[in-house]
């Protein structure tokens, strides 16, 4: 009788895949999901760690940006297993751009998190909810996560680029606060220590585009932009296409219609799917070259439906310089309160978690 792999070492491989996707070390995760799934097949019968296998494979794909709509399982017996539930499933939430959503994952994961014994799993969590409570604007919150973040990945120099990416949502923080200085002086100091690491480096020069951005500094917002396209790891993934988006919509402020329209249709199908990204085209391309009627008031009625105030909010702050510029005080005087509006729901959201 030929016995199966136990159960044990499948559970142990598990454990080395996903210490991979913690580090966001593609290659061994890939590797090593071939591996397990092969071991999978042929292991002696043990619920608990095929339940473990599904909810890796599940986090899997969200490491590679693949869709899935698998439904993870609940162990009425495994607190672990349970955690795991809750915090790929907000994870899930989270890349579907339903914060709010994830947040509740989240905070329903940390119940269970005395479950999580090795500290940079517990780091990957801290993490995570902060990037939750950061994107719906519980900037406190996010903070205090981030710092346990940092303490915990710091233990091990092979976590860095986890460190780099804590420090990256430190410095959104700041500059979304309008601390735009400090903002700078942390990219700054994580781009230099980010030269291994060319995901994280382009993200940190597209965040500098962002800072410089809301400064109202299109021409070296621009030049940040393009330089964080230079970088191949960037250029194809979900956010290369925001950086994209970001790039063509300050060529329309620039008067640089054509390069921005050919930016425009080379991610048109994934703006499609991106209702922050999607809403904003709509409006920056009715205001700046009259494409779509009603393009301005659909977008922000999308970014209202998604709970996307603080976007709504620097939209509507930028398009009222814009009119006080050219002397249409009627519209300066809608979007600053449409500005008035957006700030007191942003510092509402979140306020029930």
């Amino acid at each position: 009788m030929i016995q199966g792999i136990p159960s044990v070492i499948v559970g142990s491989r598990c454990l080395d895949w996903y210490s991979a996707m913690i580090q966001s070390d593609f290659e061994a995760a890939i590797r090593l999901k071939h591996e397990v799934t092969d071991m999978i097949d042929r292991m002696e019968t043990d619920q608990h760690v095929t339940a473990f296998y599904e909810v890796l494979a599940v986090r899997h794909s969200l490491l590679l940006q693949e869709t899935t709509t698998t439904n993870l399982p609940l162990s009425s017996e495994e607190p672990y297993l349970n955690y795991m539930y809750y915090f790929i499933s907000g994870q899930q939430e989270y890349y579907e751009g339903r914060y709010t959503s994830a947040v509740r994952m989240y905070t329903s994961a940390e119940k269970l998190l005395d479950s999580v014994g090795d500290p940079f799993e517990r780091a990957e969590f801290f993490l995570r909810i902060a990037d939750g409570y950061y994107r719906i604007n519980q900037y406190t919150f996010a903070v205090t996560y981030l710092e346990q973040t940092i303490e915990l990945f710091e233990r091990d120099p092979t976590y860095q680029n986890k460190v780099l990416n804590a420090q990256l949502l430190l410095a959104a923080i700041d500059s979304e606060i309008g601390m735009y200085h400090k903002a700078e002086a942390r990219y700054f100091k994580t781009l230099y220590e980010a030269e291994a690491f060319p995901k994280v480096k382009a993200l940190i020069l597209r965040s500098l585009g962002l800072n410089r951005l809301r400064q109202h500094k299109y021409t070296e917002a621009k030049s940040f932009f393009i330089q964080a396209l230079d970088i191949k790891e960037h250029v194809l993934t979900k956010v290369g296409n925001k950086t994209k988006a970001d790039l063509a919509f300050i060529q329309l402020r620039l008067g640089e219609i054509e390069p921005a329209k050919a930016l425009l249709n080379e991610i048109e199908e994934w703006l499609q799917h991106n209702n922050e990204y999607h809403a904003k085209a709509l409006i920056y391309e009715d205001v700046f070259i009259g494409v779509g009627e009603d393009g301005v008031k659909e977008g922000f009625e999308e970014l209202i439906q998604h709970q996307l105030y603080f976007d709504a909010e620097e939209i509507a702050v930028e398009l009222v310089t814009y009119y006080e510029e050219r002397e249409q005080f009627g519209k300066a005087l809608y979007f600053s309160k449409m500005a008035f509006k957006m700030n007191v729901k942003n510092h509402q959201l979140g306020m029930d978690e």
